[in-house]
């Protein structure tokens, strides 16, 4: 009968033990689920360049709005210090400086212009098709792709989805990439304009 009752003691206390531990694994599972089904974050609103001018860190923007410039307004703020000074570039950086020098060896040619003259719609770029070099149409490359690079600057990664890496990987896969006619080259620089030109929206 003792060891009945003994064997009965020793079980409560082993549960006794192991209850409060269970309810702390327990209680933890809820948050380590909340924050491993956060979902990722999405550009969904859009802002002006006034909301845009008044963001920093005492009044940070909403995460989540896409503060993407337009071209023509970065050209605005290219005689200020606004914004331009956050993006980590001049108005007189060189395209390939930020977004990336050419590889030896490339086919492609870009000229030196600065960003402000790129945005201005400026940027030369030609590739060579066999023995001769086609000039392209890169006046909405040059002008959406340096747009592009400083809204990464200035703005991701809370209020605009490409990163100044993405963007110099973005250019620097046309650098390297083997275009056989002036069509194939034309629609690279094309393909490359429009994905960030959908961005590039607030004025």
């Amino acid at each position: 009968m003792s060891k009945r009752r003994d064997t009965t003691d020793s079980a409560r206390r082993d549960s006794g033990l192991k209850s409060p531990t269970r309810r702390v694994i327990l209680g933890g599972i809820p948050v380590a689920v909340t924050l491993a089904s956060k979902p990722a974050l999405a550009m969904t609103g859009e802002c002006s360049v006034s909301n845009a001018l008044s963001g920093n860190l005492s009044h940070p923007l909403p995460e989540g709005t896409n503060c993407g410039l337009t071209p023509e307004s970065w050209i605005k703020l290219a005689g200020t210090e606004q914004l331009w000074s956050r993006t980590g570039f001049a108005p007189s950086t060189s395209f390939l400086s930020a977004c990336g020098a050419q590889p030896f060896g490339t086919q492609w040619t870009c000229g030196d212009q600065s960003l402000l003259a790129a945005l201005e719609g400026d940027l030369t770029v030609g590739c060579k098709i066999g023995k001769d070099t086609a000039t392209l149409d890169a006046t909405r490359f040059g002008a959406q792709l340096a747009a592009a690079i400083l809204n990464a600057g200035c703005f991701s990664p809370t209020n605009y989805p490409e990163t100044v890496s993405q963007i110099r990987n973005l250019v620097a896969t046309i650098w390297s990439s083997q275009p056989t006619t002036r069509n194939i080259a034309q629609s690279e620089l094309d393909a490359a304009t429009d994905r960030v030109s959908s961005l590039n929206i607030n004025s």
